[in-house]
């Protein structure tokens, strides 16, 4: 059997610098930006669907020693059960660890490992961002702010503001063997044609530098504040997203277009959202955290879990969403905690998980609740 003579040094040379060998060290580039195409640019066409999950740093000492197993659990979930495309992640250098670490595991196995995209340090973490020890960690990529999330209109405000500091990011981002994916602030109510979605990649392009054209590259619509005027409910997610920008299919195959999703789960708004995101020509949906009810007030992995494993189910499902349970406490107001208790509790009860039961009318006086 003949062996490769650089790769032997590259071995060697790791193990002395180090004392161990990593199971991502040789892992090249190209591969990892391969892997992470692939995952994000479904071959059938669908919409690829990944979840955005924010591990907290806890500050109970027993939960601290707990953390690497609740991970690496939450990590499985997401790759067996919610069969997520690529998971985004925001946390310490220790998490980002345990979970790709899950991952990495389950190489040649199905489903396969879910790639890991870094989107920054969570809350209560005292790590600083270093990207060298989020590639040994087995991060794939990371997500790079453009303009420092500041909204645009057109693709000139683009070429006017950029001074420079994004072909920094992206061009260490790569230096460290991490793939930069630059995510770019829409101003919301804007209209976007398909061909100022592609000026809009080829700028970016040129304005990485060196690291090239991106792997990737995430839309997020700034939607303007609701004044207390508007009527609630007057206007629809179908109305807020006539503006999503319209993606050609040729770019979507070249460079992945991923478009945030920031509703709300319930009453099927999720569902709605994400399909005409589909209609407007958009890769993948990015599933941010702001869709679980309640995530900020109690974050916990367990329940997030189980929440992305019913959403991404319920959104890759092509049966009738026209379904719907019961709580077991009728609630009497609108309070996140008590929804997102809600929901934890429903999920646990395992009614999420068959949905072949005939349509009932939805009665939300009594608690029911509509798709995702």
């Amino acid at each position: 059997m003949k062996i490769n003579q650089s790769f032997l040094l590259l071995l060697l040379s790791t193990i002395t610098s180090t004392g161990s060998v990593s199971a991502f060290s040789a892992v090249s580039p190209d591969m990892t930006r391969s892997r992470l195409k692939e995952a994000l640019c479904s071959p059938s066409g669908k919409l690829t669907l990944s979840p955005e999950l924010i591990i907290p740093e806890p500050t109970d000492p027993t939960a601290l020693l707990l953390k690497s197993t609740e991970v690496t659990k939450v990590s499985e979930r997401i790759r067996t059960s919610a069969k997520a495309n690529v998971a985004f992640i925001e946390g310490s250098i220790g998490s980002l660890r345990s979970f790709a670490a899950e991952q990495e595991n389950a190489r040649g196995q199905f489903p396969s490992p879910v790639p890991v995209v870094f989107t920054g340090i969570a809350p209560g973490s005292d790590d600083a961002v270093d990207l060298d020890e989020a590639a040994d960690a087995g991060v794939s990529g990371i997500i790079v702010s453009v303009l420092n999330g500041k909204a645009i209109s057109t693709v000139q405000d683009l070429i006017d503001q950029e001074d420079g500091s994004l072909k920094d990011q992206c061009e260490k981002a790569l230096a460290s063997g991490l793939q930069p994916i630059p995510e770019v602030f829409l101003v919301g109510g804007t209209q976007w044609e398909e061909e100022d979605v592609v000026k809009l990649v080829d700028v970016l392009t040129e304005k990485c530098g060196d690291a090239g054209e991106p792997v990737s590259v995430v839309l997020t619509i700034d939607a303007p504040e609701e004044s207390d005027d508007d009527e609630e409910g007057s206007e629809d997610e179908e109305a807020k997203a006539a503006f999503l920008p319209k993606v050609p299919k040729a770019l979507g195959k070249r460079v992945p277009i991923i478009g945030s999703v920031k509703v709300p789960a319930g009453g099927g708004r999720m569902s709605q959202y994400t399909k005409l995101m589909k209609e407007s020509g958009f890769t993948g949906a990015y599933l941010r955290a702001d869709c679980v009810p309640g995530f900020r007030m109690n974050p916990d992995l367990e329940a997030v879990g189980g929440f992305w494993c019913a959403a991404i189910g319920d959104l890759k499902s092509v049966k009738s969403k026209n379904f719907s349970f019961r709580s077991k406490v009728q609630l009497d107001k609108d309070v996140p905690l008590e929804w997102y208790n809600y929901q934890k509790n429903i999920m646990e009860s395992g009614a999420l998980g068959d949905f072949s039961g005939p349509a009932q009318d939805v009665n939300s006086d009594a608690g029911d609740y509509l798709g995702f």
